[in-house]
């Protein structure tokens, strides 16, 4: 063997590792917010943390699955937006608009973008994801977070994803829901959360599922610890 060859050889090893060792940190930190992220929708509790952390933790999670797609999911959620909220409801209402985005926005065979953003105003935060697929008519708007209410019932969706992000904002993060949508138009789902909780806005995670509301519930925890699509929108 020649040097040229040998040292050839030798590089291309050196490259080898280096890919392997970089796929080992990825695959270590995705599973360290996979982690997080399950123990913060297990245990329900409040605390402080980072927005930009969390969309991180919850996303990453997601890559695999969004692979899958065609779409492409674009975040841009700048750091220091500090809350003292419920890291596991904001995380289960990201996974559900995402989901519903993926299964619905868009027709089949096209190129997608959704997009998620956030800003602070104030005591409050603004979070948006914003799709640029087909839309909805006022009709489907004014059903959509009715329970059970899916275009694609028997086709990836079950109709309570919607009904739970809509739950979860209102009762359990103390925010508002807002969507702007027209046919053709694309989607953009507005949240708008206080920083800090307040006693009276304070229910808590699980306070609005009633024991009736279990398999509500399971939809939500599923949708995330299953393969991350099809569960609940």
């Amino acid at each position: 063997m020649r040097r040229s060859e040998l040292a050839t050889f030798l590089q291309e090893m050196l490259e080898g590792s280096q890919l392997v060792e970089r796929n080992l940190h990825r695959a270590v930190e995705l599973m360290r917010n996979f982690k997080q992220v399950a123990a913060d929708q297990a245990s329900e509790q409040r605390r402080l943390f980072d927005l930009a952390d969390v969309v991180r933790e919850v996303t990453d999670t997601l890559k695999p699955s969004l692979k899958r797609y065609p779409h492409a999911l674009v975040v841009d959620v700048p750091g220091k937006i500090t809350m003292d909220s419920y890291p596991g409801a904001l995380g289960q209402v990201i996974i559900n608009l995402v989901n519903n985005a993926y299964l619905h926005a868009f027709e089949e065979g096209s190129h997608g973008t959704v997009k998620l953003t956030a800003h602070q105003e104030h005591d409050r935060v603004v979070i948006e994801l914003r799709d640029d697929g087909v839309g909805m008519t006022e009709a489907m708007q004014e059903q959509m977070f009715l329970p059970f209410f899916s275009t694609k019932i028997g086709r990836g969706g079950t109709g309570l994803g919607m009904s739970i992000v809509d739950n979860l904002v209102k009762k359990t993060l103390g925010g508002n829901l807002h969507v702007q949508s027209a046919p053709g138009e694309g989607s953009v789902f507005r949240l708008e959360l206080p920083l800090v909780m307040t006693r009276t806005e304070d229910v808590g995670f699980n306070a609005h599922f009633q024991p009736s509301d279990r398999s509500h519930k399971k939809a939500a925890l599923g949708c995330h610890l299953g393969n991350g699509f099809g569960s609940a929108p």
